[in-house]
């Protein structure tokens, strides 16, 4: 009995000892690699032993650690080590509703006038239109600007007369003065008046709480971490992030390749919502189908970031026009459900938002494949303005 009680006890901490070996290194999952005799005699052993790692990892990935169980039991947050925390320098009271240098744009209300402002990303968007809604969603004017030369605008425009308490301002875009416009900023901009006849752009009902959540502490090396769907250490997902920003020089540029790339080379299964069959999460299997929802784009984002050791979280949260609504209510406001996700990654001593999802104009739609124009009203955007659709719930750890 007690050889049994010592053979189960030595079968136990060698699993155990197999668990965390897997968990804290790739040896398992690219076994082949570190074997290579045996991957090109016997391929069937490696490819099952880089399997089974990779089911191991979905398991011991929601595993909690003692720490991260007793701080679930006293439902507080896990303390991270001072010399873990990424210090966030927070760009606060801007006009811009992205960073993103080469394409963004501003607002500035100033009592009875707005001055819209900004530099367009192509000549395809060099002509735009500010059209200005009532409350009953009815245009009160529509004002045209165009972008010169150097693809920057900049106009200055009375606000139009209206008895109501807002005026929503949506922002189109085209390649011509006339014809088809497509909107850019959406329907997400609301003046609101000031208590002394002016008007001020309002701020969104969600912005205090996405501070907050927003300037919490994060772990550098939990943002660095592979888990089951973010595969940051396959090879297949290295060498895609490693050849994307070969030429560049600084992070900002690779994240904004890898922004543009997963923005031109994934496609939104639209499809897939109305259908039972799940779309892939698992960044290999994204990238082979080209297909996702909006977890599979963030998944894959953090996986190409943290593969060439850029800290990138998956923020899960909930989002206008993700289904009927376009305006926060009460009951959006509070709300706890998760219908969205994206992206922030630590650039430059701060976390940058990046929401590829909606930066991508691909579309699968009744089984056809729709190719639109990268965008990038969502890459670097500001937390003002992105609050104005988007609300902070969870930054995910074991996805």
């Amino acid at each position: 009995m007690k050889k049994i009680k010592k053979f189960f006890a030595i079968l136990l901490i060698l699993a155990i000892g197999i668990a965390v070996i897997n968990s804290q290194t790739d040896f398992f999952l690219n076994f082949g690699s570190y074997v290579p005799y045996l991957k090109e005699n016997c391929p069937e052993v490696t490819e099952s032993v880089s399997a089974l790692s990779e089911r191991l990892s979905r398991v011991t990935d929601y595993i909690p650690t003692p720490s991260e169980l007793m701080a679930m039991i006293k439902q507080e947050d896990l303390p991270i080590d001072p010399s873990d925390v990424a210090v966030n320098a927070y760009i606060q009271n801007s006009p811009m509703l992205s960073f993103y240098p080469n394409e963004n744009i501003s607002m500035i209300a100033d009592y009875d006038r707005i001055q819209i402002f900004g530099i367009v990303g192509s000549r395809s968007k060099s002509n735009l239109i500010a059209a200005f809604i009532d409350e009953n969603g009815e245009t009160l004017e529509q004002v045209s600007i165009t972008a010169n030369s150097e693809n920057s605008f900049n106009k200055t425009i009375s606000i139009p007369k209206t008895d109501g308490a807002s005026v929503g301002v949506d922002v189109y875009t085209g390649d011509r003065p006339y014809g088809q416009f497509e909107s850019w900023v959406y329907n997400y901009v609301k003046l609101v008046r000031d208590g002394n006849g002016g008007w001020v752009i309002e701020q969104s009902p969600v912005f205090e709480h996405n501070k907050a959540m927003y300037e919490k502490d994060k772990s550098i090396k939990e943002a660095l971490k592979y888990t089951a769907s973010i595969q940051s250490n396959s090879d297949s997902i290295i060498s895609i992030a490693e050849q994307l920003t070969a030429d560049k020089t600084t992070d900002y540029e690779k994240v904004l390749a890898l922004h543009d790339w997963i923005c031109s080379y994934m496609y939104y299964d639209v499809d897939s919502l109305a259908s039972d069959e799940a779309p892939p999460y698992y960044a290999t299997d994204i990238v082979k189908s080209r297909k996702a929802v909006c977890l599979g784009f963030a998944t894959l984002m953090a996986s190409l970031c943290r593969s060439i050791d850029i800290p990138c979280n998956v923020v899960s949260g909930y989002a206008l026009g993700v289904g009927n609504d376009t305006a926060w209510t009460d009951i959006s406001i509070a709300t706890d459900e998760q219908n969205h996700a994206w992206n922030e990654v630590y650039v430059d001593g701060r976390w940058m938002i990046v929401d590829t999802t909606w930066d991508c104009a691909n579309k699968i739609e009744n089984g056809e494949m729709n190719k639109g124009e990268v965008s990038h009203l969502y890459f670097d955007a500001n937390l003002q303005f992105f609050s104005n659709n988007h609300k902070i719930l969870e930054y995910s750890k074991r996805r």
